[in-house]
Formats: C-alpha cells, structure tokens, sequence
C-alpha cells in the first residue's frame, strides 16, 4: 500500500485524495461542486468517483456512502464516529 493510502480489513485502500472526495460525496456536493471546492476538473472528480465505485464494489453514491460509514471511513450524525483513527473516547455522543 502507498504512503498516505486508508485501508481497511477487506485490504481497500483510499487514496487521501479519494477520501476526500468521499466526504464532499456525503456531504452532499455534486461532482461539478467537488471539482470547484478542490480545484480540480468534473472529470478528475468523475474518474475519482468512478474508481472508488470500483474499488468499493458500489454501483452508485448511495452504495458508496454506505461501505463508507460500514467500513468507518466517513461518520454521520454519529455514527461509526469511535472507529475513525482521530476518535476521542471521552466525547461519546450516543
């Protein structure tokens, strides 16, 4: 795996580029927007989300987000929050 990739168990690994994006994707930003807030062009962000589908084995966003939060790659509304690395165990939210 490559320096600054995520993984998880099943051996995915997310570039930090592609996290990024995935948390633009779940909070709510369309490609077109996530190219603009990046700097980056749509097809850059196309060709991102395009290979996390493949990586992930998701056929659309919703998909997507939803090996996201499984996996502990993104967290919403708190859930999953206590399996990111930058976790505090003293703030449970629950």
């Amino acid at each position: 795996m490559a320096s600054g990739e995520f993984s998880n168990s099943a051996g995915i690994a997310l570039s930090p580029r592609e996290m990024e994006i995935i948390e633009l994707v779940a909070d709510g930003l369309t490609n077109q927007e996530i190219a603009e807030r990046l700097t980056i062009s749509k097809r850059t962000v196309d060709n991102h989300v395009s290979n996390m589908f493949t990586k992930t084995a998701s056929k659309n966003r919703v998909a997507l987000l939803n090996w996201a939060m499984d996996h502990g790659k993104i967290c919403r509304d708190g859930f999953n929050c206590c399996s990111l690395p930058d976790c505090d165990s003293d703030s449970d939210s629950f």
